[in-house]
């Protein structure tokens, strides 16, 4: 049970990082596909698997 909230958790911090980063981007116009955003890409969808399995 205690795993399932720390993906969720996961899933949420993820999720605030990337809406934090892409609207920097935009902000200072550099493009938001970097390798940073592949992490966070990455990072998420750990976070879906560890929540929903």
């Amino acid at each position: 049970m205690i795993i399932k909230l720390l993906g969720w958790a996961l899933v949420l911090v993820v999720i605030v990082a990337i809406v934090g980063f892409i609207s920097n981007s935009k902000q200072f116009g550099t493009s938001f596909l970097t390798k940073k955003m592949g992490v966070y890409i990455i990072a998420l969808l750990l976070g879906l698997y560890i929540a929903l399995f």
